[in-house]
């Protein structure tokens, strides 16, 4: 099959063609239909998030079950799955205590981009090919644990309900789960790439108001109030803290960080009022530490993060597919642009320059 290969980082892909074994006990080989491009496949290329090499990147992804191994019998052959990030084990003490975003499975793939027991099913030959997260979506097949695979509706279109399985219930999950916004407090997100749009898409479906997107690019600025925010803010050109209490009087209840980085993991926790909080849904550097001021704790100001949504993924990807059906969820509009797998490296580049909301990568 053919599959995007990153062999170094800092590196392009290079389009290969590869080999993938057939699923083993509570696996499921999934012909891939479409997978977005998310920010931290991006992060790995570029080595902010490590994984070992070489890897197929990929962890959006949408496609059609072609066979199941032994112990499956959520999903069969001819089915239409979202390829969720967590295995939700169902053994864990996480998944047992109704926690599958943390399942312990799910930090093991993503450390070593691999199965849950350390293997991979894709290889070239002899030399071993790793697949980011267990997934692995940037290629035609991939092998996913079972837990992974969240059959949807069959009239939902894979090449935009992709988005579901990262973005989509990474953000609007962190708005419905992680915290319990109530309808009129005030919502601020930091960053209006897939996650953020979709964090406002889930203030908006909580009836949070204001929402104020703070980004410095005019086009995701724009999108965003389309999408649900009421104000929006370049931070490049105002005094963020002064705008955000101009709007709110003494800052936001909740403040969604959606990059990852430092700076603005400390703007959001300067931009909420007293007890509100600050939630971290971008992935920084994890080596790179956060400083933050003292005097906000005596404001009893929070500081939180938001692991995948803090989602139940057979539960809240079906739900996000129905209100994307209902009009309710807008994904269409995030869709930027559409490709083909040789198409990759120029996505990844526009994406360093901040283009676009998302791209989604098609299969035949």
């Amino acid at each position: 099959m053919k599959a995007a290969v990153l062999r170094e980082t800092g590196q392009p892909f290079s389009i290969e063609d590869i080999e993938i074994d057939p699923p083993k006990e509570n696996e499921v080989l999934v012909r891939v239909v479409a997978s977005g491009i998310c920010h931290s496949d991006y992060s790995v290329m570029h080595g902010v998030l490590r994984s070992p090499m070489p890897v197929v990147l990929g962890h959006e992804g949408a496609g059609i079950v072609e066979e199941v191994g032994p112990g499956v019998s959520h999903v069969k052959a001819g089915d239409p799955i979202v390829a969720s990030l967590t295995p939700s084990c169902g053994t864990c003490p996480m998944c047992l205590e109704e926690k599958p975003y943390l399942c312990f499975q799910f930090s093991r793939a993503l450390r070593d981009s691999a199965m849950p027991d350390g293997s991979t099913r894709l290889h070239r030959g002899e030399e071993r090919i790793h697949q980011l997260g267990a997934l692995g979506s940037f290629a035609e097949y991939m092998v996913i644990p079972a837990g992974c695979a969240i059959k949807v509706r069959a009239d939902a279109a894979l090449d935009t309900v992709c988005l579901i399985g990262c973005g989509v219930t990474t953000g609007v999950g962190a708005a419905l789960n992680t915290v319990d916004i109530e309808p009129g407090q005030s919502v601020a997100v930091i960053g209006c790439g897939g996650v953020g749009l979709s964090i406002i898409q889930g203030a908006r479906i909580a009836k949070a108001n204001p929402i104020v997107a703070i980004d410095p690019v005019a086009e995701k600025r724009d999108l965003a109030k389309s999408m649900g925010a009421t104000h929006a803010i370049d931070p490049f050109n105002e005094d963020l803290v002064k705008a955000i209490r101009g709007l709110t009087g003494q800052g936001v209840h909740y403040a969604f960080e959606a990059l990852g980085r430092p700076e603005t993991i400390q703007q959001a926790y300067s931009i909420v009022r007293p007890r509100g909080q600050a939630i971290i849904v971008g992935v920084p550097n994890l080596r790179q530490p956060i400083e933050l001021p003292f005097v906000n704790l005596l404001a009893e100001k929070e500081i939180r993060g938001s692991a995948y949504g803090s989602s139940t993924p057979k539960r809240d990807i079906p739900k996000y597919v129905d209100l994307y059906k209902s009009g309710e969820l807008m994904l269409d509009q995030m869709v930027t642009k559409r490709i083909g797998l040789d198409e990759i490296n120029e996505a990844f580049a526009a994406m360093g320059r901040g283009e676009g909301a998302r791209t989604v990568i098609t299969f035949s």
